[in-house]
């Protein structure tokens, strides 16, 4: 079957973007490439290969979890079923810190790493540690700050609890915030296949942003700025809950590319 077949048949399926982007990895080329060589054959010793990963991509799954590896922020990272693929908009997260960060950054359900990652390539300078109650996700971070040669501290912790006492002046959590009653909106697929451990934050969603928050008040933690990712409906009830439990910070919403309410800042006064 020839590449153009491959990709005509996709597209019929509605899911040329998401064939375009396995095939270019089992063949080993770009997807310019499979353009320009359409007219080829695909080898017959990948095509077993293909027609086992079609009919998981019909079922939606993740290509991110067929290839190993997602594009985030300039770098390549590995990624499996343990841990989310990482979205285009949590990239503006890491602009958001960088521009704010001094002395050294604390991510807390880091993941695959690729915020902390990510924020350590784009500034060696500053100290890095991250965070994640999942011992397998933390395989994936540890594999991506290696590949990388990314200096990252990592710890198993459920938000501070074990984590040491350090002086960095920013925190950032992209934290599970579907909620299971409100603010439930989810694509089935993400539903079926992603990690609901790394999903879902209670019933409006907000629960563990607002354990983080009774955490940095009981353990007495000093940062300047603290910084976090929400879904597009819930800008109103996060600046409520901030308001609530940490009043000793300004608070301010910020839009990704589509205009829609996704990263929380709140800066100490």
């Amino acid at each position: 079957m020839s590449i153009g077949r491959v990709l005509s048949l996709a597209q019929k399926a509605h899911l040329r973007s998401e064939m375009e982007v396995f095939l270019s990895f089992l063949l080993g080329c770009t997807r310019l490439d499979l353009i320009a060589r359409s007219e080829e054959e695909v080898p017959v010793e990948k095509l077993a290969e293909l027609q086992k990963a079609w009919i998981r991509i019909q079922d939606g799954v993740p290509v991110a979890y067929l290839t190993g590896q997602k594009e985030f922020y300039g770098h390549s990272f590995s990624v499996n079923a343990s841990v989310l693929v990482p979205r285009p908009e949590t990239e503006l997260l890491v602009d958001l810190v960088l521009a704010r960060a001094k002395k050294g950054v604390l991510e807390l359900g880091t993941g695959s790493g690729v915020l902390a990652c990510s924020i350590k390539k784009a500034r060696p300078e500053l100290r890095v540690v991250a965070g994640d109650i999942s011992p397998e996700a933390l395989e994936i971070a540890n594999k991506n700050c290696v590949q990388l040669g990314a200096e990252v501290e990592l710890f198993e912790s459920d938000l501070l609890e074990k984590m040491p006492a350090l002086e960095l002046d920013v925190l950032v959590a992209n934290l599970p915030y579907i909620g299971e009653v409100r603010h439930a909106e989810l694509n089935e697929n993400v539903r079926k296949h992603e990690p609901h451990l790394a999903l879902f934050g209670g019933e409006d969603g907000l629960a563990l942003y607002g354990r983080l928050f009774d955490q940095i008040k009981e353990q007495g933690r000093q940062f300047q700025f603290i910084l976090g990712e929400i879904g597009f409906s819930q800008g109103a009830d996060i600046q409520k809950l901030c308001s609530e439990k940490l009043p000793d910070y300004h608070f301010s919403l910020f839009q990704d590319l589509q205009g829609l309410d996704r990263h929380f800042v709140l800066e100490r006064v």
